[in-house]
């Protein structure tokens, strides 16, 4: 009878569980030291094994073929590393420190991928609804670049190879209506009731909303004129070039593919994450933290 795989974070689990219980025990020290001192024995042994076992396996191309095929599993790759016979890479490292980012931003309906790394400099792409999120752009670079170069100090910077600007690009997840609920997204209108280059209104948990599709990416902004305080209400937008312009005069007008007021600097609209589940537009008006989000996360490490 074949016995079952148990997973690497069972095996490791239970060690570190035997080793607290062992800590807390009423040994004496001389005897605790010993049992530590047994336990590197132990690891030493092995050490060399696996180092004797790699450098025959290594000698032919068919070996090293099967290595980095069996260095795929997880355990194997955990033990190897444990014992330095092979190092965790840069980009294994930043990758990690991702996955632990990668919650928070599918809790609004985005996500980042791993680009490159070139001297030190990590290059990232944001996808989905982050680049329509209430926090800036260069907030939000600040904040994964605090939680990159905070865990993998030889990182000097991180940039974006995309640039940000509110909106839904494709994201695919199966999420239930429940799990967005529960994320403070909020339903909104049929995806077909809305037309390309024409503003839809619609009032959320008591906020007022904007909606428009440019280029086939759906926009969402608090309807809330910066200067005036009032809502917009034009039925149509208008166009020059690349800008889409709304506004209730000529001195504040608002480009609506990226919210930037285009005749006084440094105001905008402020933009909210927008996703499409179910052929429904789901906006989330309400802000979560991903710095305390990172900020648990540490403390879990």
């Amino acid at each position: 009878m074949k016995t079952p795989s148990r997973s690497v974070e069972d095996l490791t689990g239970r060690i570190d569980q035997i080793l607290r219980e062992i800590r807390d025990m009423d040994f004496a020290d001389y005897q605790l030291k010993k049992i530590m001192e047994l336990k590197k024995a132990i690891e030493a042994f092995h050490e060399d094994a696996l180092r004797k076992l790699v450098k025959i396996v290594r000698s032919t191309d068919e070996g090293k073929r099967l290595m980095m095929e069996a260095i795929e599993d997880p355990s194997v790759y955990t033990m190897l590393l444990l014992h330095g016979i092979i190092k965790q890479n840069l980009y294994t490292k930043v990758a990690a420190v991702m996955e632990e980012i990668r919650p928070y931003l599918n809790s609004h309906g985005g996500n980042i991928e791993l680009e490159k790394i070139e001297d030190n400099v990590v290059y990232v792409r944001m996808q989905g609804a982050c680049s329509g999120c209430s926090l800036s752009a260069v907030t939000l670079k600040s904040v994964v670049e605090e939680a990159i170069k905070t865990r993998v100090p030889e990182i000097e910077r991180v940039e974006m190879v995309n640039e940000l600007s509110p909106g839904f690009m494709p994201f695919h997840q199966q999420v239930d209506e429940g799990s967005l609920l529960d994320s403070c997204w909020r339903e909104g209108p049929n995806i077909k009731e809305l037309q390309e280059n024409k503003p839809y209104y619609i009032s959320i948990d008591g906020i007022d909303v904007l909606l428009i599709i440019i280029d086939n990416k759906v926009m969402a902004y608090r309807n809330r004129c910066p200067h005036k305080g009032i809502p917009f209400s034009q039925e149509a937008v208008e166009q020059e070039g690349n800008m889409f312009l709304i506004g209730h005069d000529e001195t504040f007008r608002f480009d609506l593919t990226n919210g930037e007021c285009i005749t006084v600097p440094y105001i905008q609209l402020e933009p909210f994450p927008v996703r499409i589940e179910n052929q429904k537009v789901w906006i989330r008006t309400g802000n979560g933290g991903i710095v305390d989000v990172l900020s648990d996360s540490r403390k879990n490490h």
